[in-house]
């Protein structure tokens, strides 16, 4: 449940362009969701999922689509996107305590680094050498940037975010905490079945208005940078591998993995556990469903992969014919050809 200051549905219906149904002058003062919302709350019904909740909603008021407005029971708000109307509401009446600018006084600060007075760093921070931050630059407890980073105006690093060498972040960024930008790839070479280490002489680039979730990794690039476009979204416990590019605008959901030296378009959505292999290229505008495994470079479209969750039962019975699969297609292709034969000699007869 989410508490702010009360405003009438008419004040919130202008701040959203929404059109309203119902009392104008009732008073809301928070949000929450469909079902368990309550007197004084606004909700919302974006996913037809939850419709079901609609009819014995408690909720002052729905934000809804003109399609559902007819069955809502209480006072709407009228939208194209229910889901984006709630997101800029939240924005609206976001609680976050303003920061007090400065250095906390355990700030560890390397050799010729560039820090405006308007940033706020946090306790233990350290900063290596070169270090570029823009106006308004917020970076919490705990985090290590490495030398010669760069970091843009009114981005912010979560508590203990690590930065290694050579990474720079656009502006208006977020990183989650624990996220690792900028380790060595997993690039190596074999000599007689030892594993010779490749040096990663590359780094990261980041691009403005990215969002990177807790515990994601994402690798430096071997020779040149791994690169990661404007307004791109990336969950928690993300892999990225080194020299990846992944497109301005694409969102990856959580637990995905991406392999090296590869290449996501623009635009493109990466479903949650998806798996991709290195070397390969997807063009623009390609969704990937959660759980898939991609070997191949794609075109634009919607692509899926693996196996739903079924009852155990089934599953077992399903893996056991798996294994038969190649001597039933044997077979089959056999019994068709015996039917074929079987078909054109009754033509010649007939003949």
């Amino acid at each position: 449940m989410y508490h702010f200051q009360p405003k009438t549905l008419k004040a919130i219906a202008e701040f959203l362009g929404a059109r309203l149904q119902g009392d104008a002058n009732c008073l809301i003062y928070g949000i929450a969701s469909l079902k368990n919302a309550g007197k004084g709350e606004i909700s919302f019904l974006g996913n037809a999922h939850y419709r079901k909740y609609l009819p014995s909603t408690k909720a002052s008021a729905v934000i809804v689509s003109k399609e559902d407005a007819g069955l809502c029971p209480v006072n709407a708000l009228i939208t194209d996107n229910p889901h984006l109307s709630l997101v800029k509401l939240a924005s609206l009446f976001d609680k976050s305590n303003p920061l007090k600018t400065g250095l906390h006084h355990t700030v560890i600060v390397g050799d010729e680094c560039e820090i405006p007075t308007s940033v706020s760093i946090g306790a233990y921070t350290v900063l290596g050498d070169r270090v570029k931050l823009g106006e308004g630059v917020v970076i919490g407890a705990g985090c290590v940037i490495g030398n010669d980073c760069q970091i843009g105006a009114h981005s912010m690093l979560r508590a203990r975010v690590t930065f290694y060498d050579k990474v720079s972040v656009g502006e208006k960024g977020l990183i989650h905490s624990g996220a690792v930008i900028g380790s060595d790839g997993f690039g190596f070479a074999n000599e007689g079945g030892a594993w010779i280490k490749m040096p990663h002489l590359g780094g990261v680039r980041i691009g403005d208005r990215v969002e990177i979730g807790a515990n994601t990794a994402i690798d430096r690039g071997a020779i040149e940078d791994t690169c990661i476009g404007h307004g791109v979204i990336i969950d928690n416990l993300v892999q990225i591998g080194h020299n990846v590019h992944i497109g301005a605008n694409s969102a990856i959901a959580g637990c995905a993995a991406i392999a090296g030296s590869t290449s996501i378009g623009e635009y493109c959505l990466i479903g949650g556990g998806a798996r991709i292999a290195g070397h390969i290229q997807l063009a623009d505008h390609v969704h990937i469903t959660g759980n898939s495994a991609v070997n191949h470079s794609l075109s634009k479209g919607v692509y899926s992969s693996g196996f739903p969750a079924k009852p155990a039962e089934l599953w077992r019975k399903n893996v056991a014919r798996f294994n038969f699969l190649d001597e039933m297609a044997k077979r089959l292709r056999a019994l068709e050809q015996r039917v074929s034969n079987r078909i054109e000699k009754m033509r010649t007869e007939e003949e």
